[in-house]
């Protein structure tokens, strides 16, 4: 079974400030994922990446088996 969801060396950010370094996460069909962290952590950037909002600056984002990078 491979993974619903698939992130490797997701890096993000705003103008010259580089917010998400080097980000992986797998999550397999079926897995319930809660995201944590400390103000400033990368949560949100994280989730507007993935929605396409901000601009990958390196790395990929799989969904479901397909390369949805920056879209």
């Amino acid at each position: 079974m491979s993974e619903l969801l698939l992130i490797e060396n997701l890096r993000a950010g705003y103008g010259a400030v580089e917010v998400l370094r080097g980000v992986d996460l797998h999550v397999m069909p079926g897995e319930t994922v809660a995201l944590l962290g400390s103000n400033g952590a990368g949560k949100t950037t994280l989730n507007l990446t993935l929605s396409g909002l901000v601009p990958t600056r390196a790395g990929r984002v799989m969904f479901d088996g397909k390369d949805i990078t920056g879209q």
